[in-house]
């Protein structure tokens, strides 16, 4: 691939500029239903006829679908990079969240969710932002991915409470319809300038570190302290198939959690802007958590992040249970972000450490159907639940211990052994 050169001082590391502009992208996500589907239920509900399951359903309908396409991009990201899938993904998604506004039916909205999915970019935990990152950094890698996380948390900050006073003073149609807007105006332009697959294709190394530097200071190159494991070698490890179960099961509750927590709160006789404000302290801690884990994450074993991420969501489903005034929504909603920051950093940082960078976005591209899918599972479920009993306790329970069990399997995955000298791979560019 011919080497692009970069137009900043010798001294400003480009990986920045890509941690940057995938910050921006994040920030735009949260514009797409993503934290704030919660609020479009009871109008979208109350004018289309949808019931909690279909809603359910939509949002599996955009999982499924991230999962299946997933496996593709992540090989595309490998390849080629994010510069032109980011804009591509962006445009699609824009003209989605445009027919959503213009949908008469649940059908519609379900199919449209799909198309959302497909593209990769509009999923939660989506790798197009966080695999381009990691091929960046080793050594500064949880920082660097903290910071373009934290665009996730804050732009939930920012458009929790816009949607719901959008909704209120202009209707929901007209707030899928600025959303998009946003979204595009936000994704599209500075992906398509600026974004790149990977450092040595500007003639650099990651960290911004140089052979000339390597000499001098003494230092060995972080390439090759970095061990990359191909797709088979990876999963032929004990340690992938703890994470596939726990990353699994966490996703069957993240997503019963994700469509339902808002409506429940609203149906307790809470004031649907204030639960607005309470999401985006949840999303606000999300941001604050992802920069401190991502500290964290250079210092400490990933594994114990995860697990007390886990933890800290069980946690807050109990507040959900036993939840009684605002004190206890504020207090359920901000440890639910801050588990769920931890979180973030976890599946983007984990499979980096463990399994290396070369073949980063092929591998994450065929874990993340198994997280995508059992998540789908979990938003229907709730729905049917709730249909069925009338009331969400029953799932607030199952949620609770299924992040409990999940918890006890990540404490246990732990890094997997060194790949001996024969059985290296190199740091060529994959095929395809």
């Amino acid at each position: 691939m011919r080497r692009q050169r970069s137009l900043l001082p010798d001294n400003v590391f480009y990986g920045w500029v890509i941690v940057a502009v995938m910050w921006l992208v994040n920030f735009s996500t949260m514009a797409t239903g993503n934290l704030s589907f919660g609020l479009f239920v009871l109008p979208m509900g109350g004018a289309l006829g949808m019931d909690r399951s279909q809603f359910g359903w939509a949002v599996t309908t955009r999982r499924m679908a991230a999962g299946l396409s997933s496996y593709f991009v992540g090989r595309l990201l490998d390849r080629y990079g994010p510069r032109v899938l980011i804009p591509v993904s962006g445009i699609i998604i824009g003209l989605g969240l445009i027919a959503i506004s213009r949908a008469n039916a649940p059908w519609q909205v379900i199919v449209l969710f799909g198309v959302l999915g497909m593209t990769g970019l509009a999923a939660p935990q989506n790798i197009m932002t966080s695999v381009p990152v990691a091929k960046w950094f080793q050594q500064k890698r949880g920082l660097a991915l903290a910071l373009a996380t934290s665009g996730l948390g804050l732009g939930g900050v920012f458009f929790l409470p816009i949607t719901q006073l959008l909704i209120g003073a202009v209707g929901w149609r007209s707030t899928w319809l600025v959303m998009a807007v946003v979204f595009m105006a936000l994704s599209v332009p500075l992906s398509a300038m600026f974004l790149r697959r990977q450092p040595e294709d500007m003639g650099l190394q990651m960290d911004g570190r140089t052979a000339a530097t390597a000499a001098e200071t003494g230092q060995p190159n972080a390439e090759v302290e970095e061990q990359s494991w191909t797709v088979r070698q990876a999963f032929r490890t004990a340690t992938m198939w703890k994470l596939l179960l726990a990353f699994g099961l966490a996703g069957v509750a993240q997503g019963g959690a994700s469509v339902h927590r808002i409506p429940y709160w609203i149906e307790k006789g809470f004031d649907p802007q204030v639960v607005s404000y309470s999401f985006a302290a949840d999303a606000g801690g999300a941001a604050t958590m992802a920069l401190f884990a991502g500290w964290l994450a250079d210092r400490i074993p990933i594994r114990v992040i995860g697990a007390g991420s886990f933890v800290g969501l069980s946690f807050a489903i109990g507040l959900m249970l036993i939840g009684r005034n605002e004190y206890f929504l504020f207090g359920s909603t901000i440890t639910f972000g801050l588990s769920v920051g931890a979180g973030m950093i976890v599946q983007s940082y984990l499979f980096a450490a463990y399994f290396g960078r070369t073949f980063l976005g092929s591998i994450r591209g065929i874990v993340m159907p198994f997280m995508l899918i059992s998540a789908g599972i979990g938003a229907p479920l709730v729905g049917y639940i709730r249909d069925a009993t009338g009331s969400y306790v029953s799932s607030w329970w199952l949620i609770l211990s299924i992040y409990l069990v999940a918890a006890l399997i990540m404490s246990s995955a732990r890094r997997p052994t060194p790949l001996s000298t024969g059985q290296e791979t190199s740091q060529g560019t994959p095929s395809l």
